[in-house]
């Protein structure tokens, strides 16, 4: 029994003694190649896209082979998501790297809270209907179970957009926890700093309902994502990170996109593996989602926020960055007015389709998701998947009408990819997506 008490009591004496540090980061290629062609009645359909298609084989050979597929299992402190599209790309691409990389998660202790999850196509969800959110997340949920075998406990939001409702629907499908940046909180107690033992929030999302919020400091992880210098030398970095977080209790916790480390800088993986191995003689404690959720489960005081609703981390205008109304990347007046066309048509769009797809095909949503799944390893890398989803529904009973609204859909989602908005100069491809 006192072996018990004493084996409970570390992990909060630890969590309460140190601050958390680790990684939190985002994994992600977008579809970079879309192609669907078939006859419908006497008619030629073809859609397609094509954004820089050779770029994944050289991030992958930079970022996620060296992180991903070479260890045993996933650093302590490091939290990434993989997301759909790139795992189908490796799929098709790197199957042996692929493999590697299911060895690795499989290998690493508390998995389900190491990996996280997606909504499996990498779209803004407060910008999406509340039947669209839960549909995506279940499939995304699904997609990730194929790959990977368990179900995430985590879950990454595409450009970390969020909203209330996002959270509730996601505390619905499962998830435990999202990643935000700290700047993405409002409501915080007054007697509460969000330092080293606060990085861990929780938000009502309704009755009896939460999810908890693991806080990326914004600042922190801004001076390394932008600051090549700052991942030239791990032992100076962790010295300044004892100097400025440890030694104050401060948040810790970086949030970035894992492409950061090898692609955006070259060498950068070899700075992220160094400071995820020393980060203990630094007088840090590794991040680890499940301890955390499971000594609240013990009794621990709680610090409930709020989440800014409508914010991101990669657009300070409520969005705005995706429905053509701020100033993120620049835009000249014509690009501004594309990305405001974009937005408005595909929202149009997808409000039409919704409904007839309502009113044709009721209870359709379940059918369509694992049609959706079923195909989206073909749907993200290129692959002609129109002849193969038409006879699938036709198998089923299903007629030329319903798959032209179950390809329409597809399209909507997909030209509603993030990455589509990126784009300040004229000529960038990234408006391929969208257009």
């Amino acid at each position: 029994m006192l072996h018990e008490l004493r084996v409970d009591f570390r992990p909060e004496k630890e969590l309460v003694d140190k601050p958390l540090f680790g990684l939190l980061v985002h994994g992600y290629q977008p579809p970079r190649i879309f192609n669907v062609e078939l006859m419908l009645g006497n008619r030629q359909y073809h859609a397609g896209f094509s954004v820089v298609p050779g770029e994944n084989d050289k991030i992958t050979a930079q970022v996620y082979e060296p992180i991903l597929g070479r260890g045993e299992r996933l650093s302590p402190g490091l939290i990434t998501s993989i997301y759909a599209p790139l795992r189908s790309h490796l799929k098709k691409n790197r199957p042996d790297l692929f493999s590697s990389i299911q060895k690795t998660i499989n290998n690493t202790p508390n998995k389900e809270y190491s990996v996280l999850g997606d909504p499996l196509v990498h779209v803004i969800l407060p910008l999406l209907p509340p039947e669209d959110q839960r549909m995506l997340l279940e499939a995304g949920k699904q997609a990730f179970i194929n790959d990977f075998g368990f179900a995430p406990k985590g879950l990454w939001l595409p450009e970390t957009a969020v909203s209330k409702e996002v959270l509730h629907n996601a505390a619905a499908a499962g998830y435990e926890f999202v990643p935000l940046y700290d700047n993405q909180i409002i409501n915080i107690p007054g007697n509460i700093s969000l330092d080293g033992q606060h990085n861990i929030c929780m938000v009502k999302t309704g009755k009896n309902e939460e999810i908890a919020v693991a806080l990326g400091n914004s600042v922190l992880s801004g001076f390394v994502s932008y600051t090549p210098w700052s991942t030239f030398n791990a032992e100076a970095f962790m010295e300044g990170r004892q100097l400025l977080e440890q030694q104050n209790g401060r948040n810790a916790l970086m949030m970035m996109d894992l492409e950061r480390f090898g692609h955006h800088q070259r060498g950068a993986e070899q700075f992220l593996e160094r400071i995820l191995n020393i980060q203990e003689a630094y007088g840090f404690s590794p991040l680890n989602m499940r301890q955390v959720l499971d000594i609240f489960q013990q009794g621990r005081e709680k610090t409930y926020v709020d989440v800014r609703d409508r914010s991101s981390w990669s657009c300070q205008h409520e969005l705005g960055r995706w429905t053509g109304e701020c100033n993120c990347d620049e835009p000249s007046k014509s690009t501004l007015l594309a990305k405001q066309s974009f937005y408005k048509n595909l929202k149009a769009l997808n409000i039409f389709v919704n409904a007839l797809l309502d009113t044709k095909l009721p209870g359709w949503r379940k059918d369509f998701t694992n049609l959706f799944v079923a195909f989206a390893d073909d749907i993200f890398t290129g692959v002609n998947f129109g002849p193969q989803l038409f006879k699938a529904i036709k198998s089923t009973g299903g007629d030329e009408k319903k798959a032209k609204l179950y390809l329409a859909k597809i399209e909507i989602m997909i030209g509603l990819t993030s990455c589509g908005w990126f784009f300040g100069k004229e000529n960038r491809e990234e408006r391929n997506i969208p257009s």
